[in-house]
């Protein structure tokens, strides 16, 4: 699991893997969180009267916080530093799990919704403040090493992987014994445990970090692209083109920079299908107890985890292909995204089997999801050198629209239709269409070094 690459001391685990295993402990911590309504919601079903538009509306709410804070969160890293504002949000939001039980008990289901929607504005930051912080520690590819970004970006959902499946047994166990209430309690005392050890071993460069060796410090002195600073040439914001949007206008309407923007909208919507409605589905169509259910639901994010966590290592075999960085990020991308598609579509047609068919195609669907954030994911962190945490934030910020308007649809989809195979082909058709937009469209050339060369090659006009 250690970073591969040359600067590396033998012998010792590097001071960038560390970091790299600290952000997947973000991720695991924010996803405990966030996730915990999904399991929990059955055990709150069985006390409270919810409907099915209810469940979708809940299970939305905290992409309703989140999609305002992503820009932001970005820009707020450039003046505070990716490491405070992580420190924050990942307080906050332990804070509203700790608070959650009184507040549901005093206002109900709104009251529910509305600290859902705290949670997900809290953690907005996370993933446009994780992608500065990665950008920081992960050098360019030197020769004989292998690609560290894509390194980096596995681990980030790694950690996701690892909250969502910590989460299901974690939750329905304590909620089995102590009731929902102290299971939620648990969870945010957990993550504030969490807080301290990040804030004692994170550091926000390699040159504040207390325990990087002279060796490794040099080499990624020589090897992370310095990110450009604008006022340090005396420029005043807006004369470099970047504008209100932060960046200049060719780049944020690059038709490169929206096959990763519509890949990262796919992706949310079919993998947080699969996580926000699975208990639900096994619930309601299969039959089965959140008891019988919690292996069940823990197999997909056991076998994404597997293969985020072996990403790496394929990502190795196909450098050694001689395939370049651009056709890698394309080939995983769209084998992750239509083999998922592939496994999804027959899902409800076999309901009447035993309920472990279910299970392994959707834990094949989940493991194929795990491909493609060594296409996409890591895609960000080629795209640009100079606006990572402004194009970070605007991709998580559209992500999250499909992680908000999701749920309902879902809802809307199964109320309509009475079918959950209309809501598997929706999944599959936006797959197979982001994929061929991504392959279509890709890049992996900084876009504002592109366009400077596009500016040059032009014929100047009086």
């Amino acid at each position: 699991m250690a970073a591969a690459g040359a600067g590396r001391l033998e012998g010792v685990v590097s001071t960038r893997t560390v970091q790299g295993v600290l952000l997947s402990g973000t991720r695991l911590v924010q996803q405990s969180m966030r996730n915990a309504l999904s399991p929990l919601l059955v055990f709150m079903a069985a006390e409270m009267d919810i409907t099915t538009s209810q469940k979708g509306s809940l299970l939305s709410a905290i992409a309703a916080g989140y999609f305002f804070t992503q820009v932001p969160g970005g820009v707020l890293a450039d003046w505070l530093g990716a490491k405070n504002v992580m420190t924050t949000a990942m307080m906050l939001s332990a804070l509203c799990c700790l608070m959650l039980p009184l507040v549901v008990d005093t206002l109900g289901l709104s009251g529910l919704w509305c600290v859902m929607a705290a949670m997900g504005a809290v953690q907005g930051p996370l993933f446009p403040t994780s992608t500065v912080y990665l950008s920081k520690w992960m050098p360019k590819a030197v020769p004989g090493g292998s690609d560290e970004k894509a390194w980096g970006t596995s681990m980030l959902d790694i950690g996701i992987s690892l909250g969502a499946l910590f989460v299901i047994p974690v939750a329905n166990s304590l909620a089995a014994a102590f009731g929902w209430r102290l299971a939620y309690q648990g969870i945010g005392a957990a993550s504030l445990g969490f807080v301290g050890l990040w804030q004692v071993l994170a550091a926000e460069e390699p040159a504040r970090c207390f325990y990087i060796s002279r060796k490794e410090l040099a080499f990624l002195e020589a090897n992370v692209a310095k990110q450009e600073k604008k006022s340090s040439q005396g420029q005043q914001p807006d004369q470099d083109g970047s504008g209100l949007l932060g960046m200049p206008v060719a780049v944020g309407l690059h038709q490169s920079l929206w096959a990763v923007f519509f890949a990262h909208i796919a992706f949310n919507y079919g993998a947080y299908y699969l996580t926000n409605w699975s208990p639900t589905y096994y619930s309601e169509v299969l039959r089965l107890t959140p008891e019988q259910a919690k292996y069940h639901l823990m197999l997909p994010h056991v076998t994404n985890l597997i293969c985020k966590s072996v990403n790496p290592l394929l990502v190795r075999l196909v450098e050694r292909r001689g395939i370049s960085l651009l056709s890698m990020r394309r080939l995983f991308t769209a084998s992750g995204f239509l083999l998922a598609a592939l496994c999804l579509l027959p899902v409800y047609r076999l309901r009447g089997h035993n309920p472990w068919v279910s299970t392994a195609l959707c834990s094949a669907a989940n493991a194929f999801f795990g491909l493609a954030p060594c296409g996409f994911k890591a895609n960000y962190l080629d795209i640009t050198e100079t606006y990572v945490g402004v194009i970070s934030g605007y991709g998580n910020t559209l992500g999250t629209v499909a992680s908000w308007v999701g749920p309902q649809f879902v809802a809307f989809l199964l109320h309509h239709f009475q079918s959950w195979d209309v809501v598997l082909l929706s999944v599959a058709l936006v797959n197979v269409a982001a994929a061929i937009n991504y392959v279509r469209s890709s890049t992996v050339m900084p876009l504002e070094r592109s366009l400077r060369k596009t500016e040059k090659a032009e014929p100047k006009t009086e």
